[in-house]
């Protein structure tokens, strides 16, 4: 699945009525929405793919361009075999969804928007030095084991509340072994680091008016990128947007608090399926 010479994988999960297409955010990959989907949205057909760069999907070139995210979900939901699915996604994967409405007017038939990356402008800029990418490329690429990078993580940094089950997913699948009884990520930190530098640059901000489908935008409580004030901005750039904030999690709610972002995605379901 993908656009010619890119390879998405996904997965699929079983199930019937209208369709929901779920994309992850930056550095993680399509399994950390297993606990997403169950128990809330069991029985209903979901599918889960990863971004170009990240867990099975095929790497990226740079300079990356962000719409090229959004030509991707256009691809997923056109192999999907649907009409009008609903779309959930987290940071790059909920402004992924953005894209592929403001391309493709009328893909979804409704959105939930988990902190996206769709921040003001202009100006619109390549970030070719930015805080995030300086991170990213710090990033310790390989442990010994699953087992070894799950103890580096629990309790610390940005996984200090992720749920174990999330936590384990991550350490299973956003990994690759290295050969020799390891594992290296899955997207590595320069794949990561490109990512941010584009994030700045798409412009949707401005087209937010262009998008008529209901759209959910929500955050974390404790978050330090999308504070309350700031996710009321961006819904109000909609035509059709309410807020939520998820009390007791961060930028990471999805991997915090997995049943109450499934809970939120199901609600959407009812309305717009």
């Amino acid at each position: 699945m993908g656009r010619a010479g890119v390879h998405l994988a996904a997965e699929r999960f079983g199930g019937s009525g209208p369709g929901i297409l779920l994309v992850h955010a930056t550095g993680f990959c399509k399994e950390l929405w297993e606990p997403v989907v169950e128990p809330a949205l069991s029985g209903h057909d979901v599918l889960a793919v990863d971004q170009r760069g990240h867990g099975g999907s095929g790497p990226i070139e740079e300079p990356f361009d962000w719409w090229d995210l959004g030509r991707d979900v256009l691809d997923a939901v056109a192999a999907a075999g649907w009409r009008r699915p609903v779309g959930a996604g987290h940071s790059s994967g909920a402004a992924a969804l953005v894209l592929a409405e403001l391309l493709r007017p009328g893909t979804f038939a409704g959105l939930v928007l988990v902190e996206p990356i769709v921040f003001p402008g202009p100006p619109y800029f390549r970030a070719e030095e930015n805080p995030m990418s300086a991170r990213a490329l710090r990033r310790r690429a390989a442990f010994p084991s699953p087992d070894a990078a799950f103890e580096s993580f629990v309790g610390r940094g940005p996984f200090a509340r992720w749920d174990d089950r999330v936590l384990r997913r991550y350490v299973e699948h956003g990994f690759v072994p290295d050969g020799d009884g390891g594992i290296t990520l899955a997207c590595p930190p320069d794949q990561e680091a490109e990512f941010y530098r584009g994030a700045t640059e798409h412009g949707a901000w401005s087209r937010l008016g262009e998008i008529g489908c209901p759209v959910v935008v929500a955050g974390g409580a404790d978050s330090d990128s999308h504070p309350r004030p700031f996710l009321e901005e961006q819904a109000s750039r909609f035509v059709d947007a309410v807020v939520t904030v998820l009390p007791g999690t961060t930028h990471f709610a999805p991997m915090e608090q997995p049943e109450a972002v499934g809970l939120l995605i199901g609600e959407g379901l009812e309305r717009w399926g």
